[in-house]
């Protein structure tokens, strides 16, 4: 009968166990979903819900479909996970051991949101992640465990950057991580995912948990860089950013010491692209390449095998306000207001704190670059501020230098460039890498039209450019803050066209100066040293190249006879003036020297004229003529004689001449002593027909002078232009008559 019972009771007992078995089985899944839904705020500050959940406690797997976790305090979805799966070994928990044999994560999503320095899963870390600073008991053995295959895929994350607005999405996201485990500190993550906006990444991590050492291996495939264009926007009010990324990188450090780290690879930036509000294209890129050796911060090595760039376009555009650049430049804060860190986060910014903090912590004075080239370099400039606008191009730029290392004496750069169309740049640049203010330019310019900078010249000097070809030579070496610049400027038949109405343009005798500058071949050559100190902040190179430039255009136009004298041989003097005696109308040699040399600059120069004007003192001359008439009569010398023999015969006699004073006194039935011989013979010839004696001699003059000029030395009559002063008292007294000579244009 006992036995009976016992086995009854045995059963019962065995039926209840089944039973709760049976009922824990059943029902520990809608329990255990229940239990997170009901219990998640208070342990999480977030609601969770679970659309399925199942547990199976004989193989230790979990499942859970429609895993959703809602941002604090909001139905806005924080995270989701279409399906959840775990595999236990449950055998080993028994015994403390907790190995998790594969986790799946398949389609999660993840919204990520940062204001500033603040995520919105910030309280999760502080909930979760913080430091517990309470005492707690130390355990003999660390707690086992072993993650094993975890996957993640087909993840999606959006992340959302509220200031500047900024929207990224990472799409089919995928994820290994072979294992974790409480005696293994190395963690090997396999990674891959796509961006919305264009682009493709592949990334192995290798990391250790204990020190926080990494090596990562990254490759990326045609980013998209528009995704940064939020963040550009802060500093350039531009339409759009573009421009696709490949790369191959392995970088490794510690993220203890994040500017501590070591990198080599390939980095490729193709169709790079901004473009303006103006719906205008600002800089772009074709390609650029670096292939980068070494770098190592702590090291302070900085090695690379070459970088490349291809096509380069810069447009650069002048105005009223300033440049195109500085109209669309802006900053942060005016962009987007407040910029302090609780609600503002740039990418610029942070790099660009970054690097300073690399800069502060090591040194950067250990570089090589094996290989530097740009290719296609273009430039386009446009100035519109001086009525006609003015465009200017700069194309097929070749920028090349080898062996760029900073232990060298120097670095050594080439450059090739067409200047619009026609113009051919050439030259090198050393730098010393110790001292970069030390340097050494050698560059010449060739076949440069000068017509090109019309808008430039009719602007500030009103006169057009009709032909001319520009070569010039530089050489320039600054050593110790000390320039010292030789450049020589050659002018290729040059021809400058008509002075323009303009309000703006100096008042320069452009066509002039030009037309004494050039030489028998039409060409000007200008040699213009320049030497200086660039420590003075009132030197500027530019500024002093032109201002020495002016001058001279200044000084040929203003000064043209000093320029002439050097060009033509003789005196500055000798251009300026002709000078005659009294009653001289034939050409003598000391004139014929002067006239020599004014035929020789119109046959040198044909696009000048010369201008030869008479002026006498009329009292003056009317005595002399005076005077020699009666010195004729007193020496009866008849009127065929010859005038060289006139000359010479009255010459020998004196005005003082006491048998010719007799003969005038008594002519004039006189002996007057208060009157001077010259102004008897005036009161004895009459003043009306001496200043018809005068005019008839001023008259001889400018025929002698022309005849010798046009029929002896073949000057063209467009060339020569003579005329009497209407001021004939414009010279003092006693000033003998002369030729006031004039250079100037034939217009």
């Amino acid at each position: 009968m006992s036995m009976k019972r016992g086995i009854k009771i045995a059963l019962i007992i065995s039926g209840v166990v089944v039973a709760l078995l049976i009922l824990l089985i059943v029902f520990i899944s809608p329990i255990t979903k229940y239990l997170i839904e009901k219990h998640s705020e208070e342990y999480t500050g977030r609601v969770i819900r679970i659309d399925k959940f199942a547990i199976n406690i004989f193989n230790g797997s979990i499942t859970a479909k429609g895993f959703t976790v809602y941002e604090a305090k909001s139905k806005t979805i924080f995270c989701k996970i279409d399906q959840l799966d775990l595999n236990i070994t449950v055998y080993k928990l028994w015994g403390g051991k907790y190995d998790i044999t594969s986790v799946s994560v398949n389609k999660p999503f993840v919204r990520i949101i940062q204001k500033g320095d603040q995520f919105n899963y910030d309280d999760l870390i502080k909930r979760f992640l913080t430091a517990d600073t309470t005492q707690k008991k130390v355990q003999a053995k660390p707690v086992q465990y072993w993650v094993r295959n975890i996957t993640v895929s087909d993840a999606k994350i959006a992340y959302t950057n509220t200031k500047p607005l900024t929207r990224i999405e990472i799409i089919r996201g995928n994820l290994q991580l072979p294992l974790v485990a409480w005696n293994d500190s190395i963690y090997n993550l396999l990674s891959d995912f796509s961006l919305a906006s264009g682009g493709d990444c592949k990334a192995q991590l290798k990391l250790n948990a204990n020190s926080y050492a990494y090596q990562l291996r990254t490759a990326i495939t045609k980013l998209n860089i528009s995704m940064l264009y939020p963040y550009l926007k802060d500093y350039l009010k531009v339409k759009s950013l573009d421009g696709l990324v490949d790369a191959n990188m392995h970088i490794s450090g510690n993220f203890n010491h994040p500017t501590d780290i070591a990198a080599s690879g390939n980095i490729l930036a193709k169709q790079f692209t901004i473009v303006d509000n103006t719906n205008e294209l600002l800089t772009a890129i074709d390609a650029t390449e670096i292939k980068i050796d070494t770098v190592n911060t702590r090291k302070n090595m900085f090695n690379f095998a070459y970088i490349t760039m291809d096509h380069p376009f810069f447009r650069l555009s002048m105005y009223d306000k300033g440049f195109n650049y500085e109209r669309i430049m802006t900053t942060p804060l005016t962009a987007s207001g407040d910029t302090s860190s609780k609600v503002y986060a740039n990418i610029f910014l942070m790099m660009s704190g970054y690097v300073q903090e690399i800069v502060r912590e090591y040194d950067v004075n250990n570089y090589k670059v094996n290989k530097l080239l740009i290719t296609r370099g273009q430039c386009i400039f446009t100035d519109f501020t001086h009525g006609d606008k003015f465009r200017y191009v700069l194309d097929d730029m070749r920028l090349e230098s080898d062996r760029i290392n900073s232990n060298n004496p120097f670095l050594l750069f080439s450059v090739n460039a067409r200047l619009n169309t026609s113009g051919k740049l050439k030259g090198t640049l050393k730098v010393d890498p110790k001292r970069y203010k030390d340097i050494d330019i050698d560059a010449s310019i060739r076949d440069l039209l000068i017509t090109d900078f019309n808008p430039y010249s009719k602007y500030y000097v009103a006169t057009p450019f009709l032909n001319g070809t520009i070569s010039y030579v530089n050489r320039t070496t600054v050593l110790g803050g000390k320039l010292d610049s030789k450049n020589v400027l050659d002018i290729q038949q040059i021809k400058a066209g008509s002075k323009i109405k303009n309000s703006t343009a100096m008042n320069l005798p452009v066509k002039l100066a030009v037309s004494l500058l050039r030489d028998v071949k039409g060409n000007i050559h200008l040699d213009i040293p320049v030497k200086g100190s660039l420590d003075d902040p009132k030197f500027k190179w530019g500024k002093v190249v032109w201002q020495v430039l002016k001058n001279i255009i200044i000084k040929a136009a203003t000064a043209p006879f000093r320029l002439l004298a050097n060009m033509f041989g003789g005196k500055e003097e000798d251009f300026k003036e002709m000078h005659f005696e009294y009653a001289q109308t034939t050409i003598q040699p000391n004139q014929q020297t002067i006239l020599d040399r004014l035929a020789k600059v119109a046959a040198d120069k044909p696009d000048l004229k010369v201008e030869l004007v008479q002026v006498t003192n009329l009292q003056d001359d009317m005595e002399a003529v005076a005077v020699y008439h009666m010195k004729r009569k007193y020496l009866d010398i008849p009127d065929n004689f010859p005038s060289v023999q006139v000359k010479l015969r009255t010459d020998s006699i004196t005005n003082n001449d006491s048998l010719f004073i007799k003969y005038i006194n008594t002519a004039l039935k006189t002996n007057s002593t208060i009157q001077s011989t010259e102004e008897k013979c005036v009161e004895l010839i009459g003043k009306e027909k001496l200043q018809l004696l005068v005019q008839q001699q001023m008259q001889q003059r400018n025929a002698a002078v022309r005849s010798y000029l046009v029929d002896q030395k073949k000057m063209t009559d467009s060339s020569l232009y003579i005329i009497n002063t209407k001021e004939l008292d414009q010279l003092q007294k006693s000033s003998p008559p002369k030729y006031v000579i004039n250079i100037a244009v034939k217009e």
